[in-house]
């Protein structure tokens, strides 16, 4: 159990975001890849489908995706050093600036709860390059897990806010905190936050206030605060996800009839599993069970239309999707590239 005490002046500072950003929902979307205590057929309802293509598309790296979020929490929490961000690039720059300082800290938590800090993560405080394939890794994720679907989730999240400014003005601060998630408690002057089998712990504010923000992934309430500074924390509830809703969220962009009408069905699967990072022709064709020959003839036809740029690299043909490509899918960017086949 995490316990939240405020006083009179943290009540008048409870203040909502929409989230924190692209970031923070893909390190959380690890959790709901991995499935968690709060599974159940309600969220295999609405993440199964989700579930199953992420998992389907991991390549080797995902050991540092496993160890930068481990099956018992705490995690090493780059949304933390991240801070929160507009875009992936600005919370990007964040991490590979963030003090070594910061880094040692999460670091030393991390190994206090699990005993050792994995060895993809060992370099983080003192060598760039860890940082940056560490990032590299997580972007790579981003872009076939989460980007395709943004743009959506971020309209959910900033519905989700505008939702509890209308309890906080009908109710008060005391009926927003009532009304957060059933494992969240509000029993004044305390928010009792079930965390599953976490560590206690107790937070006072100080008169900082408390942040509140949803988060669409993340499927159980977590308090996300600094080590070094722990009045200054966060409280992250799960938003209200229903199938509904996430039908619309993973139809991203160009409906699936649509493009087959314009392409015809197996050019429009081509381009968008392209889009969802299966790059290369051998992965293509085990991918859609056609030949290898047959990937190279659509290919082919899409990179004459403008749609996707193919290079060479090694013994692989890797393809990537154009702006123009992008357009038409309404994708935001395309996932990296894979370098095998």
């Amino acid at each position: 159990m995490h316990r939240i005490h405020l006083t009179t002046d943290d009540l008048a500072r409870v203040r909502m975001a929409p989230t924190l950003g692209p970031m923070a929902e893909t390190m959380f979307s690890l959790y709901t890849l991995r499935g968690g205590r709060a599974s159940g057929r309600a969220e295999e309802a609405v993440f199964g489908a989700w579930r199953r293509r992420v998992r389907g598309g991991l390549d080797a790296r995902s050991a540092v995706l496993a160890a930068i979020t481990p099956a018992r929490r705490p995690s090493f929490d780059m949304v933390l050093l991240s801070g929160p961000g507009r875009d992936l690039t600005e919370s990007a720059e964040t991490f590979l600036a963030s003090p070594r300082q910061a880094v040692r800290a999460e670091l030393d938590f991390y190994a206090f709860y699990h005993r050792r800090v994995p060895g993809t993560l060992a370099g983080l405080v003192d060598t760039l390059a860890v940082r940056r394939e560490v990032l590299s890794t997580v972007q790579a994720y981003h872009g076939a897990a989460v980007g395709p679907h943004w743009r959506r989730i971020r309209a959910h999240l900033d519905a989700e806010r505008a939702q509890r400014g209308t309890i906080l003005l009908d109710h008060g601060v005391d009926g927003l905190l009532s009304s957060l998630h059933p494992d969240i408690r509000w029993t004044p002057p305390t928010l009792q936050v079930h965390v599953g089998d976490q560590f206690d712990a107790d937070f006072a504010l100080e008169g900082r206030g408390l942040l509140l923000v949803p988060s669409f992934f993340l499927r159980a309430p977590s308090v996300m605060y600094d080590p070094l500074e722990p009045s200054n924390c966060i409280l992250i509830y799960p938003a209200g996800v229903g199938i509904d809703h996430a039908a619309d969220i993973w139809t991203a962009g160009t409906s699936t009839r649509a493009l087959a009408n314009l392409l015809g069905h197996t050019r429009a699967s081509v381009l968008t599993a392209i889009a969802d990072g299966v790059a290369t022709t051998g992965t293509l064709a085990r991918r859609l069970d056609i030949s290898s020959a047959a990937i190279s003839q659509h290919t082919a036809v899409l990179r004459e239309a403008g749609l996707i740029t193919t290079r060479r690299h090694r013994s692989s043909v890797l393809h990537n999707l154009t702006q123009t490509g992008l357009t038409l899918l309404d994708r935001p960017h395309t996932p990296l590239a894979e370098d095998g086949e």
